[in-house]
């Protein structure tokens, strides 16, 4: 990727990927396409690392046995962009898997209840505070995200509201009025990143919003990594729900170190290392032979279908885990990332999926990523505070990949048995999904899309509904408009202050007009007004990173460096 797209920061989404030859992945060997049997092993790793006390049961000869025998005698499902393959794995590749649980081990972090999730770069934990303390912290957020939905204008799509919604009251370009300390006037509204022309940047296509900003909040990091938002939540009155602060404040100190940890595993000093090295190869090549005469029909269509049949099916070799097996190292860091002591920015979001009996279930979300380029959004924490009567659903991930490589160009017959990938095929793969539940934190890169998987009621007599707070983490490396240059653009925030503060002598048409007179403001038609609009482009824009990132179409006959 070109220095002008990443000029510094962490590795983002907000690219125009047809720019490349080649498909979109990373700048490291782990990034590109992985083999069919590397995402087998992938899922059965995660399947172990699932099971309670994992990390000291995997050292037990016995358990050791039966685990591999279950790993061997298993088919994995490994779904690729056109179907899912089955896959089996060998005994030298499940013993491999369980030799690399030690460095699973190495890597948990106790102290913070944190481990690896079901993909590198994705890290979960399940006890976020203390036992004691969690179910009546949970009911005490519920109770006042609850008292938000009755009083906050919200976002709703059929059964999905949100009761913090960064996409109300956002950065308007040429209207959001923006404080400029250093200037006169100190409040005045800024322009877009740049103005659309006929000839944008590449990644500036679809990427950069020329219509608003979502605004982050600015948050301080101890040393010890507490956090403590210093400016307002956008959407959220830091008066009136000062305790709900309070509790999104301790979660967010709670989530630091699993930002961290997928911080550290992103950064560019960090590649991560390839299970399995090298590329097919043929044992026989053993080509069906020409028909002697150009003119015999029949002869020629027998042998195109020969050569079909022999091309998917000729006996090749496909790559596999080094003769040693687990070469160790797998929890090597050479550059670890700490926030503490820092200022971050972050964006809050939560969102309720709400079910009623006889209503139609939940269809799902689409993939998607966080944010535009105006936001640098690079990490998403999600906390599951509540799921009540709903059945069984997953958090998916998948990510973009470069074309791969080492075979002739055209052999289909390879790229399907050794990647799963056919000629037209998008280049992204699946790389795993956790099963949600209340409770659940987990942090992931924002260069992986994600989307939830369909539920609906477990007993259709009665509610249910999931509630998820976000915190999108902007990088930490790059700085963008917040709510601490923003003032609150919500003309009934206004109102109140006004309320508090004057007289309760003075007219009401006076305090009316002390009210229109603040620039800057909104009431709640407006805001929704922009809201819509903020939506329709944001939309287009997850259309579009869909088509133009992650689902590159893969062309068997131009792939660079292969063999003709």
């Amino acid at each position: 990727m070109s220095a002008r797209d990443h000029p510094r920061g962490y590795r983002h989404p907000f690219v125009f990927g047809v720019h490349y030859l080649g498909g979109i992945g990373g700048i490291f060997p782990k990034d590109g396409m992985h083999y069919l049997v590397e995402l087998a092993m992938c899922q059965y790793s995660a399947e172990l690392r699932r099971t309670p006390e994992w990390w000291a049961l995997f050292q037990n000869q016995d358990v050791r046995e039966e685990w591999a025998r279950w790993g061997c005698e298993r088919v994995w499902k490994v779904r690729t962009p056109s179907e899912v393959r089955d896959v089996q794995l060998s005994a030298k590749q499940v013993d491999y898997v369980l030799d690399e649980l030690a460095g699973y081990a190495a890597l948990r972090d106790p102290e913070n209840r944190c481990q690896p999730s079901c993909f590198e770069r994705i890290w979960e934990a399940e006890d976020l505070i203390d036992a004691s303390e969690l179910n009546e912290r949970l009911s005490e957020l519920n109770e006042r995200l609850s008292e938000l939905q009755a009083e906050t204008p919200r976002a709703t799509s059929g059964t999905t509201a949100h009761l913090i919604d960064p996409t109300l009251y956002p950065l308007i370009y040429n209207r959001t009025l923006v404080f400029h300390p250093h200037t006169t006037p100190h409040l005045r509204p800024v322009p877009p990143p740049t103005h659309p022309s006929p000839f944008p940047t590449p990644s500036d296509i679809y990427t950069t919003s020329f219509i608003s900003a979502l605004l982050p909040s600015p948050v301080a990091l101890s040393p010890k990594g507490t956090a403590t938002f210093t400016s307002y939540i956008n959407n959220l009155h830091p008066i009136d729900h000062f305790p709900l602060y309070t509790h999104l404040q301790t979660l967010l100190t709670a989530f630091i170190p699993l930002f961290e940890h997928t911080l550290t595993d992103l950064h560019r000093n960090n590649p991560l290392p390839q299970r399995i090295p090298g590329a097919c190869r043929y044992k026989v090549w053993d080509e069906p032979e020409e028909p002697e005469f150009s003119d015999d029909e029949e002869g020629w269509a027998a042998y195109e279908r020969e050569v079909r049949e022999w091309v998917m099916h000729r006996p090749i070799e496909l790559p596999d885990v080094p003769v040693g097996g687990y070469p160790g190292g797998l929890e090597r860091r050479k550059h670890v990332v700490s926030l503490r002591g820092r200022e971050v920015q972050v964006v809050v979001d939560v969102e309720e999926v709400r079910l009623e009996p006889g209503e139609p279930p939940y269809a799902g979300s689409p993939w998607h990523v966080a944010g535009m380029k105006n936001e640098r959004i690079v990490a998403c924490g999600l906390y599951y505070t509540s799921i009540e009567n709903l059945t069984p659903s997953t958090l998916q991930f998948r990510m973009a990949v470069t074309y791969p490589r080492g075979f002739t160009a055209g052999d289909t017959g390879a790229t399907l048995r050794t990647w799963g990938l056919r000629d037209g095929d998008a280049c992204h793969q699946h790389i795993g999904s956790r099963a949600v539940h209340s409770g659940l934190g987990i942090v992931f890169p924002n260069i992986y899309q994600h989307r939830q998987s369909p539920f609906s009621l477990a007993d259709p007599t009665k509610s249910g509904w999931q509630r998820v707070v976000a915190f999108w983490l902007v990088d930490p490396e790059v700085e963008v408009l917040s709510t601490r240059v923003v003032p609150p653009q919500q003309r009934e925030w206004v109102r109140e202050a006004v309320d508090v503060g004057v007289d309760r002598r003075v007219p009401v048409e006076v305090v009316e007009q002390i009210v229109e007179g603040v620039e800057g403001v909104m009431d709640v038609e407006e805001a929704e007004g922009w809201r819509g609009e903020v939506g329709e482009e944001r939309e287009a824009f997850r259309e579009a990173n869909d088509r133009y990132y992650f689902c590159i179409p893969f062309d068997v006959w131009n792939v660079p460096g292969a063999l003709h």
